[in-house]
């Protein structure tokens, strides 16, 4: 009997998802207070796909959070001079760091548990989906999927990477510090997700930008399939963003664009059947000049998002005396939102009147992107000369999907958070 390739879900092996886990790019230049606030968004987005089911992501993420802990941040030079403030003061910045940096850690006997459990349930899956290839005859479908598998390259697991139970237990004894207790993570409560509505098409509307973007309608499945990637060939799921929330910016940056300043904001939301939703423009209190803009109390900042429960899918800010591009600023905030989540944006909008392009959506290329920028310790404006860092991420249409991940999308319902 010949089978449907299309009823035959792929079920990727430990061996692949370990190696996806483990295919983040750590340096020491990037500050231990960013490394702390990734560890805690990655348990977030973690905990997040573990209630709704979606296991292979939760164990890659369990296990990257588990990797990170054990393999890198314990020598962080950062921390040596953290742990020192905390001991003499623990109201310092650094204190903070260190004692989130410690709860943090004091989870990882309870996270190894779990990843061990959806280690053996995914392994169960893929072996019962090898068990279906085999009973299939050799059909040209089953070639066609045997040769689409073999042409997807494979995660490889980092040198020295062993994750055997005996081992990661040494690794807990040596990092542990009984001087510290652990503190429970907080409770937040579940937000209502809104419903998509369908549409047939639109236009993006900025004012003043006579070159609207086209986007074609997009079909509400089950569940959203991935059908973009990295230049790695990681995954990207889908982001929608409604149209109307960049024209709210723009209204709310109005004051400081005809003074010639920038203002950011930050695009946080939902995942909902395997794709993100902007659903909260956050708008930070901030520092602005003409060619950059600073977050400020960025500690309240993400009290407000953990306590609404939601991803930071990327930021948006407007470029009042350029056009659309990332400096090297903006690559550097940019990586620090992409290593948080792969998906996460840079919208750039350029009201201008001397400039053509109003809008861009951009990501860093991966590779080699994420990786120049992450071993990068400059600071400041400095020249990239590396080519091909980063691309534009927006869907130009239905047709062309694979353009981008980003769907403009007209009528979603969103929030504004003005926390100046």
């Amino acid at each position: 009997m010949p089978m449907n390739s299309e009823t035959l879900v792929k079920a990727p092996s430990l061996k692949v998802l370990k190696g996806t886990a483990t295919s983040y790019h750590y340096s020491n230049q990037i500050p231990l207070s960013i490394w702390v606030r990734t560890a805690s968004r990655i348990l977030k987005h973690a905990n997040s796909y573990a209630s709704k089911d979606v296991q292979d992501q939760a164990f890659v993420l369990y296990t990257r959070f588990i990797d990170l802990f054990a393999y890198n941040l314990y020598r962080h030079p950062d921390l040596v001079r953290a742990k020192s403030d905390y001991q003499a003061n623990k109201k310092t910045n650094e204190a903070k760091i260190y004692r989130e940096y410690v709860q943090l850690r004091s989870k990882l006997p309870q996270l190894m548990e779990e990843a061990e459990k959806l280690g053996s349930a995914l392994k169960l899956r893929y072996n019962e989906y090898q068990e279906k290839l085999k009973r299939e005859e050799t059909t040209p479908d089953r070639q066609r999927l045997i040769a689409a598998e073999s042409r997807r390259p494979e995660p490889q697991l980092k040198s020295g990477r062993v994750f055997s139970d005996i081992e990661l237990s040494r690794k807990l004894e040596r990092l542990s510090d009984t001087s510290q207790s652990s503190v429970s993570g907080k409770r937040v409560s579940q937000l209502k997700y809104p419903e998509v509505p369908s549409t047939k098409s639109f236009e993006v509307a900025i004012s003043g930008h006579e070159n609207s973007i086209q986007v074609a309608p997009v079909a509400s499945p089950l569940t959203h399939p991935a059908i973009n990637s990295t230049e790695g060939r990681s995954p990207l799921r889908t982001i929608f963003l409604p149209s109307e929330l960049i024209n709210n910016f723009l209204d709310i940056a109005s004051h400081n664009t005809q003074q010639g300043m920038e203002t950011c904001g930050l695009l946080c939301g939902k995942l909902n059947r395997n794709a993100f939703f902007v659903t909260y423009l956050v708008i930070p209190e901030q520092t602005s000049t003409p060619n950059t803009c600073s977050t400020k109390n960025e500690e309240h900042l993400f009290d407000v998002i953990d306590q609404l429960d939601l991803f930071i899918l990327g930021w948006i800010h407007t470029h009042p005396t350029q056009s659309c591009f990332l400096s090297s600023v903006d690559l550097h905030t940019q990586n620090s939102y992409q290593i948080m989540l792969n998906e996460a944006v840079a919208v750039v909008c350029s009201p201008g009147e001397r400039f053509s392009k109003k809008l861009g959506i951009f990501r860093l290329t991966d590779p080699p992107g994420i990786a120049t920028i992450t071993s990068c310790g400059k600071s400041g404006f400095h020249p990239h000369p590396e080519k091909n860092l980063y691309v534009e991420c927006y869907r130009i249409s239905k047709e062309n999907a694979k353009s981008g991940h980003v769907v403009i999308k007209k009528g979603l319902p969103y929030h504004l958070k003005d926390l100046r």
